[in-house]
């Protein structure tokens, strides 16, 4: 992935999917306690109401992972569900066996914010719940965004609450520590903002190798 570009980014995804079509959700292994999440990479369903697919969300997703060599869990089939809202669900039920069978520390969640919303990323920590074992390394990451000019907003407009997957893992775990990553749309999805999007990749996975 030395030469990454908008098209070949767009083709790991897309060839990802078409290779786990038939299962709900896809774990790839890795050789850390980090768990990289996109559970909005194919439609789903909430409350009865369709949504469309945060495709930024899974290339992200996959371009950390392979960078990284953390575990990744994806979601690759729309069954009329929300892995991030519903309160139980195979997708919650595979995180828990990860954390348990591997000693997961940490959860990355990876979401695609809508373009019109008026900042770049959005980090959702509950208040501060889901980051508490390690303040510094939520700092971390909100310094290395801001200084390289993102507008960072936290907690606005998603703060990871009540049944998502960071907020229910955390409850479930105490030693569990647990962000959710929301891109904005107008960096992931637009061939133009490529360079942009490319930057904050680099940013991620420096972020994600010094933890």
């Amino acid at each position: 992935m030395e030469n990454l570009t908008f098209n070949n980014l767009n083709s790991l995804r897309k060839t990802f999917l078409k290779k786990n079509s038939n299962k709900d959700h896809i774990i790839l292994k890795g050789s850390n306690n980090i768990l990289i999440s996109a559970p909005h990479g194919v439609p789903q369903v909430r409350l009865g109401k369709c949504k469309a697919q945060e495709i930024g969300s899974l290339s992200t997703a996959l371009y950390l992972h392979h960078q990284t060599n953390c575990f990744l869990i994806a979601k690759t089939q729309c069954n009329n569900d929300d892995a991030n809202f519903d309160d139980e669900s195979s997708y919650k039920n595979s995180i828990i066996d990860l954390i348990k069978r591997y000693n997961i520390k940490y959860i990355l969640d990876f979401h695609g914010l809508a373009s019109h919303r008026n900042c770049d990323i959005n980090l959702g920590i509950h208040l501060g719940d889901n980051i508490k074992n390690n303040i510094r390394l939520f700092n971390k990451l909100n310094e290395s965004l801001s200084n390289d000019c993102f507008k960072v907003s936290i907690d606005q407009p998603f703060m990871a609450c009540s049944k998502t997957i960071c907020s229910s893992m955390v409850k479930q775990f105490n030693d569990i520590w647990a962000i959710q990553i929301e891109i904005n749309c107008g960096i992931t999805n637009k061939k133009e903002n490529f360079t942009l999007n490319y930057k904050l990749m680099q940013i991620l996975k420096n972020w994600i190798n010094s933890i």
